[in-house]
């Protein structure tokens, strides 16, 4: 809203300002006549300051009604979940971001799929800016490979793998990189571009304890309702859980995370 002082308004106020510095001396009529005038001048001041705190409440009432509207119409629409266990929420889990953050998302994701990488290339960055790095979300991983994704399981043991060498992130990265051309020598030849140690590598890549991780993961995310790749389950991080959390599908942009996000922070 656009507010227009009118000539009376306007006229005193820049009286007021000039004889604030300029004072300047009346004969008595005169006086009498410029106090008239002066105290009309006032009461019509006044009644145009009182119409203009009745629009401005309407004013402000509009804008909030169409702020409602807007946040509403542009929040994704996602379903809530039971709450998460801290052994379920965090073991064996890469994470990001600090432990003591308020809110934590999980990503359910399958290094064969192109909407994950598609989610990585054009949003992670902005929300790991925004939210991870300023210490407002826990941002944890979990494998979901799909079944029809042949080479999505071997990826996601090469990833945890890695990650039991503290390798992770940049395993993780390195891989989508190369989605195309999944395959045992690629995660060998990644592996010694990270410098693991090749022999815990190897191991690690066999052992029973590691397929039954991402077997875990992927039961976790079934009894979530995970269906498709990326899945993300959002909430309040307390005590190690995950409460009230809510489940996000799809290579979303960072606005959709951001009303979910603002949406949580907003619940007593």
């Amino acid at each position: 809203m656009t507010f227009t002082p009118t000539p009376l308004l306007l006229a005193l106020l820049l009286g007021l300002s000039q004889s604030a510095c300029q004072p300047q001396k009346l004969e008595q009529g005169q006086a009498s006549t410029a106090s008239t005038e002066s105290q009309a001048q006032l009461d019509a001041i006044k009644a145009e300051l009182s119409q203009i705190k009745i629009e401005l409440k309407q004013v402000s009432s509009q804008v909030e009604e169409i702020h409602t509207i807007a946040t509403a119409s542009t929040r994704p629409t996602t379903r809530k979940l039971p709450n998460l266990s801290e052994q379920e929420l965090s073991l064996h889990t890469p994470s990001l971001g600090d432990p003591q953050a308020q809110l934590a998302i999980v990503e359910f994701s399958d290094f064969q799929c192109p909407y994950c990488k598609r989610f990585l290339d054009t949003t992670f960055s902005q929300l790991k800016q925004t939210y991870i790095d300023s210490g407002k979300v826990q941002y944890l991983v979990k494998n979901f490979p799909l079944t029809f994704h042949a080479n999505a399981e071997p990826a996601a043991i090469a990833a945890y793998c890695a990650g039991e060498q503290g390798a992770y992130w940049p395993m993780r990265d390195k891989l989508f990189a190369n989605m195309t051309v999944l395959n045992d020598g690629l995660y060998t030849q990644l592996a010694n571009e990270l410098k693991l140690d090749m022999k815990q590598f190897n191991h690690c890549q066999t052992a029973v304890e590691t397929k039954a991780q991402i077997a875990a993961d992927r039961a976790l995310g079934s009894k979530l309702g995970v269906q498709g790749t990326p899945s993300f389950v959002i909430g309040t991080l307390k005590d190690k859980q995950l409460l009230a959390p809510e489940l996000l599908v799809g290579a979303q942009d960072f606005n959709a995370f951001s009303a979910v996000i603002t949406s949580i922070q907003s619940k007593p």
